[in-house]
């Protein structure tokens, strides 16, 4: 609404002033020597002369608005060229009315003036004739009719002006009035036509509508106003007609330079035509004046073929009114079907909680680039520790996450990339344009800016995503580009979090691998080939057991834990794995318990990894096992890494869970992780196995040997009980009793037994400690 006031408020320029002013200057001039010319005849020209030339000027600054399509161009320098050469014209006049007033009564022009008046005309017809009529075939039959029927209305009124003229015995002063008549009329027929069909031209519907003015007043006072207005010598109707259609041009010309610099407006409906009425309205008011002279019979019937035309035309313009407000009511249901066309499109197109596009677009627009035969990179985006976002505060608040995720998506990419919700916290980006090293600049951009904190649902949350990157290849399709980028995801999350890795043929081999170990650990699981050892933990200096680790071995003795666990955890395997883990090692506990009583193990690690903690109700499984099998919760000790624990989080709350169960707590691989003083502040531990890296080197005065010793004065200031892992010869458990360590385990002691050989060993010790009693 604003734009549409702005532009039909009219502001006065200098140019329109000054035409203004001439205008009104005419018309003093003209009402002066219409009465009695005080002045010479030739200054009544002058103001006419002026105005003209601030028109050209006006339609020439209009032509070089910037952004006006070639058209309007055309329309407004050939509209100038026409001022111009009326100015030319006027001169012509005013000169003529000095040399011989009464031939310009009779609008009798000399040969160069009449040269630029038919220039002129020939110029604005054709100018107006050129404007495009939208090409369509009925567009072009009304304009035709409408044209023919205006000609035919301003025909009869020139001929019956000319008769009347000519009975009066002035013929001589209607020729050159008459012919001017039709040449203007069809002017006026052409400018109300394209008022009629607004937006034609590119021309906005109040310049049509100053241009249909121009012609209205350059036809009555041309025409019409010296046939039935008697003037002095020297003055004529053009003095002011001419001024005032020109200022028309003038106005409609600053009209349309301030529309081309707003938006364009729509084009309004119009229901009809109010050409051919205007037409017969002037035609029946000419029968009706003429119908006077001629009797009470002929006035009658002219009344009543008035009244009944008039009738008929009301009836037309109701209907079409109706038929109006149906066609509204039409495209208003059109319009809201369109709507929501488009928005089923963008919902079978966009991801409904981030607005991204979905996984369907993003293969068809990648499908697209590839087409384009241009550089293309496709990245793949997997969100780190997203579940424990949704497992600690909520869907709600993972929702907005990921809808905060993609904002930053959408600020941090350029403009023409591609950023697709492929579905949980997994995300997909097209880069066009970019090789692989140009790609790896752009994502890391992207990291930094996903590592800044968000707000999501009332908390400030980081943010951190492993991304794959694959650049494309002549023949790549969109499938396999996913399929590699995905690869290199999944080798960026094993390289640690918040990283990304661009794909080559080396990531493929591991991943096939991969793959192909992941299915035969699947099988292997399903069919229970896996089975359990146990290594014992030894109190020092003796070696006494005290109690055992559980761990897990594949059938095939070539492939260790080391290579097999990784791809568990990749695959999501580790959680029914680290399942039947547990079962099976408390149920063989239970046994033991049964079999040995006191002489069984006081406790038994099992080792949890980080996926497991994050799963939902871990605590509650734990619990439930124990009282199936009967194994007292301090026989349990839970092993977890340093890793699986240091965001904090579910696996924390998880730990918290287990300790109020009863069952221990041991931070497995002590000092190889991210913080680990700052862990045991927070981690319920009750022991800490401190890695065979610090055991390995730990004779003398090595490094290890001062590490090791810092840490048994760190667990004994905790209360917790402290365990060398990795312990190869004497030396190393002799030193580590020295510094402290009553608590040890590795193949000095005993290599991982199966069931079996603990069980012997236990049997030994029963049978032993029977003999001691006895004796």
């Amino acid at each position: 609404m604003t734009n549409d006031r702005s532009v039909a408020r009219l502001r006065l320029t200098p140019l329109l002033a000054t035409a203004v002013l001439m205008q009104v200057t005419a018309i003093v001039l003209y009402a002066v020597n219409l009465a009695q010319p005080p002045f010479g005849p030739a200054w009544g020209w002058l103001p006419g002369i002026v105005l003209m030339g601030v028109t050209a000027v006006a339609c020439w600054q209009t032509a070089g608005t910037p952004g006006l399509d070639r058209v309007a161009v055309r329309l407004w320098r050939s509209i100038a060229i026409c001022a111009a050469l009326v100015g030319l014209g006027t001169i012509g006049d005013a000169r003529q009315s000095l040399v011989d007033p009464e031939r310009v009564n009779q609008q009798q022009h000399d040969l160069p003036t009449s040269i630029c008046y038919a220039i002129a005309v020939v110029i604005v017809i054709w100018a107006l004739l050129r404007l495009p009529l939208g090409g369509n075939r009925s567009t072009t039959t009304r304009f035709v009719l409408d044209a023919i029927t205006i000609g035919v209305t301003v025909s009869v009124f020139g001929w019956y002006f000319t008769v009347r003229a000519m009975n009066a015995g002035d013929g001589q002063r209607t020729t050159v009035p008459m012919m001017m008549l039709a040449v203007l009329g069809l002017i006026v027929a052409l400018a109300l036509v394209k008022v009629a069909m607004t937006g034609m031209g590119g021309l906005e519907p109040g310049t049509l509508r100053w241009f249909a003015a121009a012609a209205v007043l350059g036809t009555v006072g041309g025409g019409l106003v010296p046939l039935v207005v008697h003037m002095p010598p020297g003055v004529s109707a053009a003095q002011v007609f001419s001024p005032a259609t020109m200022l028309c041009v003038a106005l409609a010309a600053d009209r349309h330079r301030r529309a081309a610099a707003l938006p364009p407006r729509p084009a309004r409906r119009r229901l009809f035509s109010v050409v051919p009425y205007a037409a017969v309205a002037a035609t029946d008011a000419l029968l009706l004046w003429v119908s006077g002279d001629s009797g009470h019979v002929v006035l009658v019937v002219a009344v009543a073929a008035t009244a009944l035309t008039a009738l008929v035309a009301v009836r037309q313009v109701g209907a079409l009114r109706e038929n109006g407000r149906l066609l509204h009511r039409v495209d208003e249901q059109l319009t809201q079907l369109n709507d929501y066309q488009q928005e089923l499109t963008h919902r079978a197109t966009h991801d409904g909680l981030t607005g991204l596009a979905n996984r369907a677009l993003f293969e068809q627009s990648a499908q697209e680039m590839l087409a384009r035969d241009e550089p293309l990179c496709l990245a793949m985006v997997d969100l780190d520790d997203f579940k424990t976002i949704n497992d600690r505060l909520g869907h709600a608040v993972g929702d907005a996450f990921l809808a905060a995720i993609a904002d930053r998506f959408r600020t941090q990419l350029r403009d023409g990339d591609l950023a697709a919700r492929l579905g949980g916290d997994e995300f997909g980006l097209l880069l066009p344009g970019l090789t692989s090293a140009d790609a790896a600049a752009v994502l890391s951009r992207l990291n930094e800016a996903m590592a800044r904190p968000l707000r999501a649902g009332g908390h400030e949350l980081l943010a951190r995503g492993s991304i794959g990157v694959i650049e494309a290849w002549p023949g790549a399709t969109a499938a396999e580009l996913l399929r590699r980028a995905d690869v290199a995801m999944y080798a960026a999350k094993d390289r640690g979090k918040g990283r990304f890795a661009i794909y080559d043929d080396t990531l493929e081999r591991t991943h096939e691998a991969d793959q192909q170990l992941g299915a035969d650990l699947r099988q292997a699981l399903a069919d229970e080939r896996f089975t359990l050892a146990y290594q014992p933990i030894v109190l020092l200096p003796g070696g006494e057991w005290i109690g055992l680790e559980t761990l897990v071995r594949w059938p095939d003795a070539r492939i260790g834990p080391d290579t097999f666990i990784p791809i568990a955890e990749r695959t999501g395997l580790i959680v029914p794995l680290g399942s039947w883990i547990l079962r099976t090692a408390l149920a063989q506990l239970a046994a033991w318990n049964t079999e040995f009583g006191a002489v069984a193990p006081h406790h038994l690690g099992v080792n949890v990894s980080a996926r497991q903690l994050r799963e939902p109700g871990f605590a509650e499984e734990v619990g439930d096992a124990l009282v199936e099998f009967g194994v007292r919760p301090n026989q349990l000790v839970v092993e977890v890494t340093e890793t699986a624990v240091f965001d904090g989080g579910v696996a924390l709350d998880t730990l918290v869970a287990l300790k109020a169960l009863g069952v221990r707590v041991a931070l497995d691989d002590f000092g190889t992780g991210h913080s680990s003083l700052g862990l045991l502040r927070t981690v319920p531990a009750d022991s800490l196995k401190v890695d065979k890296s610090f055991v390995a080197g730990i004779g003398g005065a090595s490094e290890e040997a001062v590490i090791a010793s810092a840490m048994i004065q760190i667990t004994e200031g905790l209360h917790l009980r402290a365990v060398a892992e990795g312990v190869e010869t004497a030396a190393q458990a002799d030193t580590l009793y020295e510094l402290g360590y009553r608590f040890a385990q590795g193949y000095h002691f005993s290599r991982p037994l199966p069931p079996a050989e603990v069980r012997s060993h236990l049997l030994q010790r029963q049978l032993a400690r029977s003999s001691s009693a006895r004796n």
